[in-house]
Order: C-alpha cells, then structure tokens, then sequence
C-alpha cells in the first residue's frame, strides 16, 4: 500500500464508524439503548495468519450500553457483545453463530484463548461451543460479529438487538 492509500483507507474507516454512531443515536434511544462518542482504542487484537495479534494503533469504537460495542479495524467492520454466562443458552449461541458466520467467542478476561473462531472451526454445533464455554472459568463471554461494510454492521447490530431481547441476553 501507498501512503495516500492507507490514508483514505483510515479516514474512510474513520468516517464510516462517526456516522453510523450520529445515526444509531436517535435510533437505538428509542429501543432501550444508549449510544457513547466514538473513541479511540488502543491495545486491541486482530486475527491475522491464524493468530490473535496485537494492535499497537488506535482504532474507532464506540459503545452501546448496555453490553455492546462496535467498531473497524483494518481486518473488518465489527460488533462485541458481552454476555454473562448465565445467560448463555444453546438457542443463543446456534443463532448468533447462524446470522453472523464470520464471528468469534471469546471470555472477557482470557480473550486470546477463543471457544469459537469462524476462521479455524468452520461448522461447529452449538452444543460443542456450549461445552467449551462450560470448561472455561469465564464469567462473561464476547460474542463477536465480523462485517464487510459499516450498512451491514449496522443491520448486525439491529439484528444483534432483536437476537439478544428474545433470548433476554440484555440488561434493559
């Protein structure tokens, strides 16, 4: 990549996760959700060549409490939500991983060590990803979504928002 390149590659990541947090604001409002200001982040991972590898760059995030936060980084458009562990149910889990087939799950305290990774376990059923969670001493799981354009992060996090109110993953 060129200079020039990769700097329209970040403003455009940039911009795009700035107006979908202006948009979301009044919308998500209305369901129960509150919209923080897009900050930048620093020290988080990206899966690249097989490996969970850490970003020493900032990159835009913002979050919706409660329990979410969404974002882009040089890899994808993303969605997180946590979810506690009592929450977590077999439904749960084959839906996200169904809607959303490029996604993660990972514990919020050891979250290099993932119980689902769409790059590496391909198909799995939900029962087998509900029995790693079930081994690990993780009280809250990331549920993450990967996205190839901020118009279908912002369904996902629509669909994400329906997903968990039916399976009363939220605090609302």
């Amino acid at each position: 990549m060129k200079a020039r390149e990769i700097h329209e590659f970040l403003n455009r990541m940039w911009e795009d996760i700035l107006r979908l947090n202006e948009e979301l604001r009044s919308e998500l409002s209305e369901k129960g959700f509150k919209v923080e200001d897009v900050e930048e982040v620093f020290g988080a991972y990206i899966f690249l060549d097989g490996e969970w590898k850490v970003m020493k760059y900032p990159h835009p995030a913002f979050e919706i409490k409660p329990q979410m936060e969404a974002g882009a980084t040089p890899e994808s458009y993303y969605l997180v939500v946590a979810v506690p562990r009592e929450r977590i149910n077999e439904n749960f889990t084959g839906a996200f991983i169904e809607i959303f087939p490029r996604s993660f799950i990972y514990g919020s305290d050891d979250f290099l060590n993932d119980v689902y990774n769409w790059r590496r376990d391909g198909r799995v059923s939900p029962v087998e990803v509900l029995g790693r969670i079930e081994e690990s001493d993780e009280r809250v799981f990331q549920f993450e979504a990967n996205f190839g354009s901020v118009e279908a992060l912002k369904r996902g996090i629509l669909r994400t928002i329906d997903l968990g109110k039916r399976f009363g993953i939220f605090d609302l």
